[in-house]
């Protein structure tokens, strides 16, 4: 019987057309349940859409929130103040400065200004380099101006012609070959001069003997002597006096004696004072009238 209701539900699902209103139908033609809208997290998914849609997200209706001033007084402020420390930014470029301008944008509160102000930073640059290219730059030391002197032919009275038949060195392909010759060899006896007058020269010198120029007999003669002090000489030093063992047995039982003796005598003198103190007490007498053979 449950096999017969379930056919007949199948046939009438299969009987309803295609073209049916998907909101009375329990299964849609995407195989998807209706309605999706109804517990979607984007209420603005739909069937046709691609499967990864992004939620809405909010944007600027009017772009970012600063304004073009903004950003010229921001950045011709920070620049300003970079290049201040540069010696007025001179001999400075752009990429020198650059990272440190944006590093200031990004941490000034308020607004997004490494965002919207980067673009500026070109102009702001150019601006400052141009004004103040020609500024002297602090603190480095300006050189001072080389004298000059008179020009040695402004009152020159005596007017003279170069003679135009005079010799002339003579040239190859408009170069005066000769007169570089010449110049090379007034160099090369310049050097030369340097040197001296030319009529230096090696003479034998006699070295000062060394011990290899001594004879067998010469060195064997300053070994001896040199020896001689140390033949008595002993690589250690001997001990001296050492005590036997019987010695050390003698030494330590006279010693030990002693020590005995001292302390049976310090002990009688503790036993009469501790003997005389009873006494004191006895009688009544103050201990500091008791006579005591020892100090306490």
């Amino acid at each position: 019987m449950k096999n017969i209701i379930f056919s007949a539900v199948l046939i009438a699902a299969a009987a309803i057309p295609a073209t049916a209103p998907a909101a009375g139908t329990p299964f849609s033609k995407y195989g998807q349940i209706q309605n999706v809208q109804n517990y979607s997290s984007n209420p603005f998914w739909n069937p046709n859409g691609p499967y990864n849609q992004r939620m809405p997200q909010p944007v600027y209706v009017q772009g970012a929130d600063l304004n073009t001033g903004d950003c010229q007084r921001t950045v011709s402020a920070l620049v300003a103040s970079e290049c201040a420390t540069r010696n007025k930014c001179v001999g400075v470029t752009l990429s020198d400065i650059r990272p440190s301008i944006m590093l200031q944008l990004s941490r000034l509160p308020g607004h997004n200004f490494a965002t919207a102000c980067a673009g500026f930073i070109d102009e702001a640059f150019n601006d400052y380099v141009k004004n103040y290219s020609n500024a002297a730059p602090t603190g480095t030391a300006t050189a001072f101006p080389t004298a000059t002197t008179p020009n040695p032919s402004l009152n020159e009275t005596d007017f003279k012609i170069q003679n135009p038949y005079a010799p002339k060195a003579p040239t190859w392909n408009g170069e005066s070959w000769l007169l570089e010759m010449k110049g090379r060899e007034e160099e090369l006896k310049q050097l030369q001069s340097q040197n001296g007058a030319g009529t230096e020269k090696l003479v034998r010198a006699d070295f000062p003997s060394t011990y290899s120029d001594l004879s067998f007999t010469e060195r064997m003669e300053n070994e001896r002597a040199g020896f001689e002090p140390y033949k008595d000489a002993k690589a250690y030093v001997p001990l001296g006096n050492i005590e036997s063992y019987e010695d050390y047995l003698a030494r330590r039982e006279r010693t030990q004696n002693s020590y005995c003796a001292s302390q049976r005598e310090r002990l009688a003198m503790l036993t009469a004072d501790l003997a005389t103190l009873k006494k004191c007490r006895t009688a009544g007498t103050p201990i500091a009238n008791c006579k005591l053979q020892g100090t306490y």
